[in-house]
């Protein structure tokens, strides 16, 4: 297991004992608050843990919440940031918590005098006129603990919404990797039995993202061209004779038509005319970019391929793959 998955899957452990301490335990918000950090640190979210760090100590007097950026809605939905007013409220988790225990406490310590039992006139009178004032404190205590029990629990959902939201992409992430999965024990036995080849291309292509420069970036977009054409060998390998297509128009199937020869093992192995399309809207799509970026490296010209780019158009490749494997395989052509 590598360093990444282990503090994923301890993430999602964290996650999971928030979520049930925040749903069901009488935790401290202290150690709930350190538990979130725990999460966030582990999700390498640096929003998430600015967010929590204001919500420990309290926030400044001229805060932006804009700083805050993926995190401003969690502040926003708890009630801490009125977003239409710009105010908000400075205190801490911490100190919200002291004061509904505090006023917690006023309210349990109450005990009225009992007024029929006293007997006497004077006495009787200065009795209710003291409990009438004593109700007038209670009454307000117990606005002061309803506000701040308000706002205590208010603050509580906007962590509780964090950690649902971490957990629930820490599931969809699972999800996602058991359907890539799926998706690579296609492709890997494709490549393994019919173009052995393109798994070096493979390899080199993950070895230059890793290395994450603008130059391996466009190696590696370059080298996704040389893996298709190489896919594109060994499962209709190039000829002098022009192949017609489904609407009878001749097309060239020499070796720089990798496009063109694709399509035409695609088109002999599609029944539908429908599959037939979006699999040549999709190759269409790809061809186009990594031939763009390779005609532009021939010239010289510079190509700036940021990181995001060089990433999606890797992926698009590799399933592209898939959609090849999952083709009727009779008779191939191993090169």
């Amino acid at each position: 297991m590598t360093d990444r998955s282990t503090r994923i899957s301890e993430a999602r452990s964290v996650a999971s004992a928030l979520l049930d301490d925040l749903e069901t335990s009488s935790l401290s918000i202290d150690k709930i608050l350190m538990r979130a950090k725990r999460l966030a640190r582990l999700m390498r979210d640096t929003d998430a843990q600015l967010w929590l760090d204001y919500e420990t100590k309290g926030y400044p007097s001229d805060f932006n919440f804009k700083s805050l950026e993926s995190c401003e809605k969690y502040a926003i939905s708890s009630g801490r940031y009125n977003l239409s007013e710009g105010t908000y409220r400075t205190h801490s988790l911490s100190e919200v918590e002291a004061r509904v225990y505090g006023a917690q406490v006023t309210l349990d310590s109450f005990s009225p005098v009992a007024v029929g039992a006293v007997k006497d006139f004077l006495e009787k009178n200065a009795t209710e006129k003291m409990l009438d004032q004593q109700i007038k404190i209670q009454t307000n205590n117990k606005n002061i603990y309803t506000n701040y029990k308000s706002l205590f629990v208010s603050y509580i959902a906007g962590i509780h919404n964090y950690a649902t939201d971490m957990y629930l992409a820490l599931e969809l992430g699972d999800a996602a990797q058991d359907i890539f999965e799926g998706a690579r024990h296609e492709i890997d036995s494709f490549v393994r039995a019919h173009c052995p080849k393109a798994a070096e291309k493979i390899v080199a292509i993950n070895e230059r993202i890793a290395d994450d420069s603008i130059e391996s970036r466009t190696a590696a977009l370059t080298s996704c061209r040389r893996l298709l054409m190489t896919v594109a060998d060994s499962l209709f390998p190039a000829s002098t004779k022009d192949w017609l297509d489904s609407k009878g128009k001749p097309r060239k199937v020499g070796e720089e038509q990798y496009k063109n020869r694709l399509l035409a093992y695609m088109a002999e192995r599609t029944d539908s005319s429908s599959n037939e399309a979006i699999l040549n809207s999709e190759l269409e799509f790809l061809a186009a970019r990594l031939d763009a970026i390779y005609e532009k490296t021939c010239k010289g010209v510079h190509v700036d391929v940021s990181a995001q780019e060089a990433r999606l158009a890797v992926i698009h490749t590799y399933l592209f793959l898939g959609e090849i494997a999952i083709l009727p395989r009779d008779s191939l052509v191993v090169v």
